[in-house]
């Protein structure tokens, strides 16, 4: 005896506000990241577009971490891939991925300023343009904000995942196979 597969009005719809702190966490941090790029290309009232990495390139030489080469390319590549990076975040595009990388450069970040905090040294962070001292708010702060990021990673992979289930779900009971398999139990 086969039975149809029919769906019972008792069951709760999908739940919504998984998506909606997805987005809003998304946007925040895509956000941040779009901030953090204007600061390093517009300052003292003006945009630097010719000169930016210079400013922000003694922001990362003072780490004392990376070779002459790596801190100029450094300083002219990083404030527009965080522009990309926000943008990216906050429309969505490849999340899964967006949320991997800026995770992976907060990471690099927060390691960098603890290794300076813990050195001693008293330099800029150069996070929101050069004028901000590192210190621990600036550990915690970028530490709040990998905690975000790992949220929006780990939610984009579970929604992606709930997405593939339910169309498995969808598409196996529309094509019969969820009759077949309820009439064999």
């Amino acid at each position: 005896m086969a039975t149809s597969a029919v769906v019972s009005e008792s069951q709760a719809p999908p739940r919504t506000w998984p998506r909606v702190l997805l987005v809003l966490g998304r946007v925040i941090l895509g956000a941040i990241f779009i901030i953090a790029a204007y600061t390093k290309l517009h300052f003292n009232g003006g945009w630097h577009l010719g000169d930016y990495h210079f400013f922000f390139g003694m922001a990362i030489n003072s780490y004392n971490l990376l070779p002459v080469w790596a801190v100029e390319l450094l300083a002219r590549v990083l404030p527009w891939f965080e522009l990309a990076l926000g943008v990216f975040l906050i429309i969505g595009v490849g999340l899964r991925w967006s949320g991997i990388i800026a995770s992976a450069l907060l990471l690099v970040f927060i390691a960098a300023m603890t290794r300076a905090y813990i050195m001693g040294l008293e330099i800029m962070c150069g996070c929101f343009g050069n004028n901000e001292k590192l210190g621990p708010w600036t550990l915690i702060r970028d530490s709040s904000m990998l905690v975000l990021a790992l949220a929006v990673t780990s939610g984009a992979f579970l929604i992606k995942k709930h997405r593939v289930v339910r169309f498995l779900l969808n598409f196996t009971c529309s094509s019969g196979i969820c009759a077949r398999m309820k009439s064999s139990w």
